[in-house]
């Protein structure tokens, strides 16, 4: 009898196998050489983001480069213990998602010297107008270090090592992997002891300013890089901010941070009033925030109305505008409005329009029978102002494309005067509603980004004032200056319009820069116009800041301010006592000394200027702060962006008004 064996059958299964394993051991050894070269190139390429960040980001140390190359380690070997397919699509994923974040980091820090967390990135959509606009800024560097970084990647999928994953390949792997895991979390420790001898271990300041508080608190995205390097900032950024929050040990320590901060508001003194407590009460209110009005622009040549209401009224003259979360406009908006500071925590603003803003300015009127009513050329969804500004008091948000203005009446901030339906809005409010007076807010646009003679909005002001183009021999200059003055001509014609309504020896204008003109390319020309030199840039946020009535005080205010104080202060100018539980002070408070706090814990009050903990300038005529001063003014500044965060985070206004109402209803 003869056996026939079927095509695939037992016995050829078992000799193509054998087949198989020969061929793989023998290109194994042929492949030695490229096998190595494609393990070596994986590790360096992930290696490679790391060393490409540290060219842009400004690391302190070596300690970042330490963290990347555990990392590129850790990355590698579980690439490499995968099969060959899968592992090439994590290697893919992995150094894409790394290396395209770094990228954007570096090309942010480059433009605002801060950094971003992931959470921000939600906010792009609000700047993808002027996209364009800000990859220009980047240097010719960047775009060749990020382009060859990226090449790198992609050379390093073609080359994942093909063959094989024997068993004791893959032991090893994960032997290196487990090592490295074991790394990230050994390392830090043993910087943290080093790090302590230098800021001591009783101090609370110093602890939070020690690279441990910096790691374990990650209050600024850029602090945190400067230790432990751009993979893990990352991963620290996606755990604390992405999954952690959907833990129930998250919520559990809200409520034990929610009640540190009762106990911080409860140790600041007592506002006490003052003279200038009332003065404006029962007027109506005009908000005016001024886009990129930066303090040099508002002269007498340039801008004769502002310069006018800066001599006749109230000139915040140290008035700074410190950049919280990664949008600036909207950061100033919203601080003046509710008194807090977007987080520096890499939570998402608009996350928290269901919060109570009960104690907001617009609510704080609203509830004395005020209308409250925002106005921007802008649609609804920019900003999510169509949500937000109703969460935080007012009536309505009325974009001006919604009421039939286009072309030029979108391009000037002076068309919302000439439309009626809106100035019926303006002054009376909504149709069918009883009002004591009007609390109005206006977000100009004039003088936005960028400033180039062909940009929109610099042709439309050069078109209106022509002698501008070429008066100073900068082009960027020229373009600021004549969008300075479209600006100018919004209060021009505030002001006729209140008086042609009658209304203008009860109106109060209130007007505010949102940041400085970070949009100008030629940062040594803008440093030279705001008078800052290089070793102290921090100085280039102070922006103008102006209260003027008819009958008001005309006065200059010297102290040291910022935007979380003009909330509290303004109520105080209104007689206005909701018991002042705001991150900022009122500015005319005997008991508050004046000060400005930043993002990253830096300062500055009337005496110095401190950034990273060192004094870097003293202000003339003052004397140097005492230790005992600056430890004081040091922790003032890590309490405040800590609470900062901690008010959105546990919805302070509610519980504080829940607890309110829990007293009067059920007195002790």
């Amino acid at each position: 009898m003869k056996l026939y064996l079927k095509p695939g059958g037992l016995l050829n299964r078992t000799a193509r196998r054998g087949k198989r394993e020969a061929s793989a051991a023998l290109l194994t050894k042929r492949q030695t050489f490229f096998y190595l070269l494609g393990v070596v190139w994986m590790f360096l390429s992930y290696w490679s983001v790391e060393l490409y960040a540290s060219r842009y980001l400004d690391p302190e140390g070596d300690a970042g480069l330490m963290f990347g190359f555990i990392w590129a380690l850790l990355l590698t070997a579980i690439a490499l213990a995968l099969p060959r397919w899968i592992g090439k699509v994590v290697y893919g994923l992995s150094f894409y998602f790394f290396a395209i974040f770094a990228g954007v980091q570096c090309g942010y820090y480059a433009i605002f010297t801060r950094m971003m967390w992931i959470g921000d990135i939600r906010y792009a959509g609000e700047g993808g107008a002027f996209m364009g606009d800000v990859l220009g800024m980047f240097s010719t560097s960047w775009w060749c270090a990020t382009a060859a970084v990226m090449i790198g990647g992609c050379i390093g999928c073609f080359l994942v090592p093909r063959g094989p994953r024997p068993a004791r390949l893959r032991a090893a792997c994960l032997l290196a992997a487990f090592s490295a895991a074991v790394g990230l979390f050994s390392y830090p420790v043993t910087q943290f002891r080093a790090d302590g001898d230098t800021w001591g271990a009783n101090n609370e300041y110093r602890r939070a300013m020690s690279q441990e508080g910096i790691y374990e608190t990650m209050y600024d995205a850029h602090l945190l890089y400067q230790f432990c390097g751009i993979y893990q900032t990352t991963a620290k950024d996606v755990w604390e901010h992405n999954l952690y929050p959907h833990t129930f040990h998250y919520h559990r320590q809200v409520e034990g941070r929610a009640q540190e901060l009762e106990a911080l508001f409860a140790a600041r003194p007592a506002h006490r009033e003052n003279d200038m407590t009332g003065i404006f009460a029962g007027k109506n209110v005009v908000l005016v925030l001024m886009e990129s009005i930066d303090d040099w622009l508002i002269t007498e040549e340039d801008t004769p109305t502002l310069w006018r209401m800066k001599e006749e009224g109230i000139d915040f003259t140290n008035f700074y505008t410190p950049g919280y979360g990664s949008v600036r406009t909207f950061n100033t908006e919203f601080c003046v409005n509710t008194g807090s500071y977007l987080p520096t925590n890499g939570q998402y603003a608009f996350d928290y329009c269901t919060n109570d803003f009960s104690s907001s300015m617009p609510w704080q009127f609203r509830a004395l029978g005020y209308s409250t009513q925002a106005f921007h050329y802008n649609d609804v969804t920019f900003y999510n102002r169509g949500v937000m500004e109703p969460a935080m008091g007012y009536e309505a948000y009325n974009s001006y494309m919604n009421f039939g203005m286009v072309g030029d009446a979108l391009l000037s901030d002076t068309g919302v005067f000439e439309n009626e339906v809106l100035m019926e809005k303006f002054f009376h409010g909504e149709e069918g509603q009883e009002y004591t007076g009007f609390f109005n807010f206006i977000i100009s646009r004039n003088a936005h980004m960028t400033y180039t003679y062909d940009e929109t909005l610099s042709r439309f002001a050069l078109g209106q004032y022509p002698a501008y183009q070429g008066s100073s021999g900068h082009e960027e200059v020229d373009c600021l200056r004549a969008k300075a003055r479209c600006c100018d001509d919004l209060f021009k014609y505030l002001l006729r319009t209140l008086e042609e309504n009658g209304h203008l020896e009860d109106t109060v204008i209130i007007a505010f820069t949102d940041h400085y003109v970070y949009g100008m390319l030629d940062q040594e020309r803008l440093r030279a116009e705001s008078g800052v030199g290089e070793d102290t840039p921090l100085l280039v946020e102070k922006t103008p800041c102006i209260i003027w009535a008819a009958d008001g005080p005309s006065m200059e205010v010297t102290k040291t301010c910022a935007t979380a104080d003009l909330l509290p202060t303004v109520l105080n100018l209104f007689g206005i006592d909701n018991g002042y539980i705001y991150l900022g002070r009122d500015i005319f408070d005997p008991d508050y000394p004046g000060y400005a706090v930043f993002a990253d814990q830096s300062w500055i009050n009337d005496q110095a200027l401190c950034t990273g903990g060192h004094i870097d300038l003293v202000f003339d005529g003052q004397e140097p702060p005492t230790d005992e001063e600056k430890e004081t003014m040091r922790y003032t500044a890590g309490k405040f962006v800590h609470m900062n965060n901690l008010i959105l985070e546990s919805d302070y206004y509610r519980r504080f008004n829940a607890s309110r109402e829990a007293e009067v209803t059920h007195p002790a």
